[in-house]
């Protein structure tokens, strides 16, 4: 089976990228440490949902030559992945903040014979007038 890849908008993208600009959250407090050889690595980060996927519904993030695999469902890291382990609470809190964007995303591009269908909406996901809604922040 032959993997498509699709970019996800690039307002996503840009957001973890700023995420990651600001350097690692080190706690659940949000602290950073930032350094300059962290800044200047940033154009390099690509985040990409592709469309004939294995399951579970996931997102990869890619940056300065490591890959990881998100559950897009809880936010987690796919079992036995490996890689971009200092930079899990950005990739944690941009899911948050992003994941009805990244179902929206993981929907609208599932082929008819992918093996891995369309996910569940959750309620606070729903299209209002065209406008989906966002968790709160």
């Amino acid at each position: 089976m032959a993997l498509i890849e699709l970019t996800l908008p690039n307002e996503l993208a840009e957001e973890l990228a700023e995420s990651f600009q600001q350097g690692p959250i080190l706690d659940d407090r949000g602290m950073r440490f930032l350094t300059e050889k962290q800044v200047a690595k940033i154009h390099g980060l690509s985040v990409t949902i592709q469309a004939n996927e294995h399951p579970p519904p996931h997102f990869h993030v890619r940056y300065a030559g490591e890959d990881a695999s998100f559950s897009i469902a809880d936010g987690e890291r796919l079992p036995e992945v490996r890689g971009l382990e200092k930079w899990e609470r950005n990739i944690f809190k941009w899911w948050k903040d992003n994941r009805c964007q990244l179902i929206r995303v993981w929907n609208q591009t599932r082929p008819r014979d992918c093996q891995v269908g369309p996910m569940d909406v959750p309620t606070e996901c729903v299209e209002t007038e065209g406008q989906l809604q966002e968790p709160s922040r």
